[in-house]
């Protein structure tokens, strides 16, 4: 006997037939229906989900398979299989879903090379491959540990708490959007990993710069290469490093000799930034241009590291191999030329407010209701300012250029000196390099 709608919420515990091996199961956790085939049962789903009626369309059709000769069972699971299979396909691993939030979040960062960079050295070599949703708060643990490091123990060489921090942070990020994105992850594993690791201290250190006074000196013994000519615009323009290594042609305006940094490129600054070009800026760029002028990068490097630009390393190791040192014996930095510049501005009385704006300080504007009805960038009040440091800079290259023309006019017949007065004249000239 056929059952009906009505019959169904009234049934007992057990299996009631509705003819055509149709029958409807009612259990102590719930009701469902089943088809008996002629190897086992098969569900057709739960009550009331399924109703009687969909009911025997779904196994009338399972019936014709079976005529057909198709194991609807087998089917079943075989689709089922395939689902899996294409949901594992679909799993993304932790590059990928770094990778990922990289290429759509990171790419207007000043230094995105950087980010994803940290990824690549500590988390990728063992974890890259693992599937981003079986991440564990013991994984992230193991990430991290290995720079938990705080200032007092962290070895030359050693990347420390600083480094772990960001990396935490940044992970976190990216577990945050894969679970907008469906993924079955949880960002508070990044939070777990925090609580279990200890409590440590880090004194953070300013760049070792070198000091305003030996700059001359410096910039005697820079290489006319690329690398060379990359960190003497550092130095003359008090930009950032990333500002000069990723610096392209079409930013220069080589007519009313302004260089603009775009916004993207200098940290917290909300409009691009406008550089005074002087003089000496000029001769680097053009002796750059020779080398580079077939390339959209001004200190292009095809030897860079995945970059195509010279590198802030490549600095550093240079100025760490050639003795330049701050006034604790430690290794100078790129960077550290900020500092010096700021140093020099602030001994000869240069504005503070003036000085700061002049290396991008987004302070130099005051508070950020300031900020808001700022407009003016002072670039003639700055351009004066630079024009200084640059003459201070290049001071005993002009000097030793002055006494090479003075002692070249030995043997030129129309000089009103002897020979006599000129070597003279060179053995006394004992410019003060230093202004101490």
């Amino acid at each position: 006997m056929k059952l009906t709608e009505n019959q169904l919420p009234l049934l007992t515990l057990g299996r009631h037939s509705d003819g055509k091996s149709l029958y409807f199961e009612v259990r102590k956790t719930g009701k469902g229906w089943l088809l008996r085939t002629p190897t086992s049962w098969m569900s057709l789903g739960e009550y009331p989900d399924v109703s009687l009626s969909e009911a025997r369309e779904e196994a009338a059709a399972k019936r014709k398979m079976l005529k057909e000769g198709i194991d609807p069972i087998r089917e079943k699971r075989r689709a089922e299989a395939a689902v899996k299979a294409s949901l594992a396909r679909q799993r993304r691993t932790v590059e990928e879903s770094v990778r990922d939030y990289w290429s759509k979040k990171c790419q207007h960062l000043v230094k995105k090379h950087v980010w994803i960079r940290m990824f690549e050295i500590h988390v990728f070599p063992k974890w890259g491959k693992t599937a981003v949703e079986d991440l564990t708060s013991e994984d992230v643990v193991a990430m991290l540990e290995p720079m938990w490091v705080g200032s007092a123990d962290v070895k030359p060489g050693q990347t420390g708490f600083p480094t772990a921090k960001r990396l935490r942070t940044r992970l976190r990020s990216v577990l945050k959007r894969e679970r907008v994105l469906k993924a079955k992850v949880d960002p508070a594993i990044c939070d777990d990993a925090k609580e279990y690791l200890p409590s440590v201290e880090w004194e953070e250190k300013p760049h070792p710069a070198l000091r305003w006074q030996e700059v001359p000196d410096l910039w005697m013994k820079l290489p006319d290469t690329i690398a060379g000519l990359g960190m003497r615009m550092c130095i003359l323009t008090g930009l950032r490093v990333a500002c000069v290594t990723w610096a392209k042609w079409d930013e220069v305006d080589w007519k009313e000799g302004v260089w603009i940094v775009p916004k993207g490129r200098v940290k917290g600054w909300e409009a691009g930034f406008r550089v005074p070009l002087t003089g000496t800026m000029l001769d680097v760029l053009k002796a750059a241009q020779k080398r580079t002028h077939n390339n959209d990068y001004i200190f292009a490097s095809p030897d860079a590291w995945k970059k195509g630009v010279i590198s802030e390393n490549t600095w550093n190791s240079w100025l760490r191999e050639n003795g330049w040192t701050d006034i604790n014996g430690d290794a100078v930095t790129a960077h550290g030329f900020r500092s010096t510049f700021r140093d020099w501005a602030a001994k000869h009385k240069w504005a503070r407010d003036l000085a700061e704006h002049s290396i991008q300080h987004v302070s130099a504007k005051g508070t950020k209701v300031e900020r808001a009805y700022w407009r003016e960038d002072r670039f003639e009040d700055r351009q004066e300012l630079i024009e200084a440091w640059n003459a201070f800079v290049v001071r005993k290259l002009r000097h030793q250029e002055r006494r090479n023309r003075q002692l070249n006019q030995m043997a030129e017949p129309t000089s009103d000196r002897t020979v006599r007065e000129v070597e003279e004249w060179a053995r006394g000239e004992k410019a003060d390099w230093s202004e101490d």
